[in-house]
């Protein structure tokens, strides 16, 4: 099938018409990955009883196993048992599986950070009267976010290439656009050749802002 660049050009903005859904995945699982990914590799890195042990069961789990079946297994499975899965909007679902999921790679690599600053910092802080939150909050975050920025930059990207798997639900976002676009012309070509594009612009962009931070913070030190 020979490849229609008109067809190509009056298809891209159908499908880019629903970034919006796209980036709103992006963004809120996100930040709610973040905050996991924080929370875990603190309780990680101090290895706080019973909650160390939970943690590192839930990192396992996640890294593990597939977000597709992780995916089916929240949204299908555990409606099965949990009338508030059942009762919740695909598109929470599929942001809450992919906070859960990029959250626990997001831990991995903040807490090798925060391993990663230099124990004789750590001990200095001490001998000068800090507490430990004093400690994280002047020490030890400073120098691990430095550290960790391209690793979580990296982790934002496999968000808004994972949210590609909201179609899946029914969700009509840019996969969900292009999925019914060529059931109606099976230009597929065509189509998929748009979302790349599209996917590929967004990517550039975070890109972008990676490497803008990533130059600000090396100027800070």
């Amino acid at each position: 099938m020979d490849f229609k660049f008109d067809y190509f050009v009056e298809v891209l903005p159908k499908v880019a018409r629903h970034l919006d859904i796209t980036l709103q995945l992006t963004l809120t699982a996100a930040v709610f990955a973040l905050a996991i990914g924080v929370l875990t590799a603190i309780i990680r890195y101090y290895k706080i009883p019973l909650l160390y042990q939970l943690s590192s069961a839930y990192v396992f789990v996640m890294r593990g196993t597939p977000v597709v079946v992780q995916l089916y297994f929240f949204y299908f499975g555990l409606a099965a048992i949990s009338t508030t899965v059942k009762a919740m909007a695909p598109v929470t679902a599929v942001a809450v599986v992919m906070s859960l999921n990029i959250g626990a790679f997001m831990s991995e690599s903040i807490r090798a950070a925060l391993l990663s600053v230099d124990e004789g910092q750590k001990e200095a802080a001490y001998s000068l009267g800090m507490s430990n939150f004093q400690l994280i909050r002047r020490i030890i975050i400073p120098q691990a976010l430095r550290i960790a920025l391209p690793t979580l930059f990296n982790d934002i990207i496999n968000l808004i290439k994972m949210s590609s798997l909201a179609f899946m639900l029914g969700i009509l976002d840019i996969m969900g656009a292009a999925k019914v676009e060529g059931a109606q012309t099976f230009r597929y070509f065509e189509i998929y050749a748009a979302v790349m594009l599209i996917y590929l612009l967004v990517i550039a962009l975070f890109s972008f802002i990676h490497k803008y931070l990533e130059k600000k913070c090396a100027q800070a030190y």
